[in-house]
């Protein structure tokens, strides 16, 4: 995933939803087939640092499909989804692509991705190696329009540094509990990161919450994401009856997980005041514990190369997220392996995507430490790529490999994120409740489901 997704996501799913499709405009380039018998498959991608080991491991496609070869279409994550929407609606996209959850419900509307059901049974590939929740985020009325390329979980982003100030350690991040009566251990714990400039944490007589040198928790999410939904799963709040049914976000159990977040800015003043970090104009979280504003983050596992240059030498891990009235979980998602309806050569295709979403593409992806891979029994290679730089990443698998939700399935993104972008930094602010926020943002997403 861009690490820019989350503060792009709102604009971008509301200007997608303006796109009228164009009129057809011709197919992919047939490549050089029409004399030597070769197919050339596009294959479109976002991500320049994954691109190397991605290249590496297409020469061992390539070696054993010697009549198919694959170019590279890299377009960085401000163009990627413009580009790749006018393609698609032309028929010119290209052959393969990655696929986000959050742009699936809308192409999947328009037809435009090709139904891989027939070509997964005939080739028995066994869907059961990548986690459920993830496998079943591509699957729509029975059909699935993409395989797991990587998955993309939320956990609790530490700096080392600021942890041994406080006298903690990693291991006083593990077995973290929160409630909505005082905030449990978690609260606790980030009252002893949390400190003003006379040395005062906020559980001590004198605190001055205007003026804090540092927080124990930063936090920014335009949907939820890295924040309240989290603390929903958490609290047994569920953000939609079912797939693809209707928001159910003005709950109880969500509404009090969107307390608690306020909670933590405005009753606790343990976390950095919204203020500072809303989107989509804050400072991205790596850059606040780098300058040592805060002691941790909720934050996506897609940032790990953004904490690595803010926090460098080790100078940052992940733990996983703390426990809630309901238990653990954390939101979990990813990117797919797509085929465009359009392309000219869909067996081909299908042979690279079913290369790219197998063990043997993605152990070398895992080995690269760029991107958590969709295999499961894969997570640790990735893990140990990042144990060798000095880091423990170990937080994201834990999350991962336990109770987990998917992004949620839904016509109606591109309205939902504008609304809940809107109404949650006001809440963030103290300027509207968390109840009045919740049904704002529910009614008028269920309104636009088509």
């Amino acid at each position: 995933m861009s690490r820019r997704f989350l503060r792009r996501a709102a604009t971008a799913l509301a200007l997608s939803s303006l796109l009228v499709p164009l009129a057809a405009c011709g197919g992919g380039d047939d490549g050089d087939s029409a004399t030597s018998g070769t197919v050339t498959l596009r294959y479109g991608m976002w991500d320049e640092v994954q691109k190397d080991p991605i290249r590496k491991s297409l020469d061992a496609f390539t070696q054993a499909h010697p009549d198919i070869k694959v170019e590279i279409e890299l377009n960085p994550w401000d163009q990627y989804w413009s580009k790749l929407q006018t393609q698609l609606a032309g028929k010119s996209a290209p052959d393969v692509f990655w696929d986000h959850v959050a742009y699936f419900p809308q192409f999947a509307q328009q037809g435009v991705l090709t139904d891989l059901t027939a070509d997964i049974a005939a080739d028995k590939v066994d869907t059961s190696l990548y986690p459920q929740t993830l496998a079943d985020s591509w699957k729509q009325d029975g059909k699935t329009y993409g395989l797991p390329k990587d998955w993309d979980t939320i956990g609790l982003i530490y700096s080392t540094k600021a942890l041994g100030k406080a006298g903690l350690k990693a291991t006083d991040l593990a077995n973290l509990s929160w409630n909505t009566t005082d905030g449990g251990t978690f609260v606790q714990a980030l009252q002893k990161l949390t400190v003003d400039k006379n040395g005062k944490h906020p559980n001590e007589a004198g605190f001055d919450d205007k003026n804090v040198k540092q927080y124990g928790l930063a936090l920014q999410a335009p949907t939820g994401q890295q924040d309240w939904w989290n603390f929903g799963l958490q609290n047994g709040c569920k953000l939609q009856d079912a797939p693809w049914g209707k928001w159910t976000i003005d709950s109880p159990a969500c509404v009090q997980a969107i307390q608690f977040v306020q909670d933590l800015r405005l009753k606790y003043h343990v976390a950095v005041p919204a203020s500072v970090t809303n989107p989509p104009n804050g400072p991205s979280l790596d850059q606040v514990l780098g300058r040592g504003q805060a002691a941790t983050s909720m934050d996506g596992s897609w940032m790990l190369r953004s904490y690595n240059t803010a926090l460098p030498d080790g100078g940052f891990g992940v733990a996983d997220l703390p426990k809630g009235p309901a238990g653990s979980g954390t939101v979990f998602n990813g990117l797919s392996e797509a085929i465009s309806a359009g392309s000219k050569h869909p067996k081909e295709a299908w042979e690279l995507v079913k290369y790219l979403a197998s063990a043997e593409h993605q152990k070398i992806m895992a080995g690269s430490g760029t991107v958590w891979p969709g295999i499961s029994s894969l997570n640790q290679d990735f893990a140990e790529a990042w144990k060798a730089k000095g880091v423990d990443v170990t937080g994201f698998k834990a999350a991962a490999e336990g109770t987990t939700m998917g992004y949620p399935l839904t016509s109606s993104s591109a309205t939902y994120n504008v609304k809940a972008l809107d109404a949650f930094n006001q809440v963030w602010l103290g300027k509207l409740s968390p109840g009045a926020a919740a049904k704002q943002v529910n009614d008028a997403s269920n309104a636009a489901i088509k």
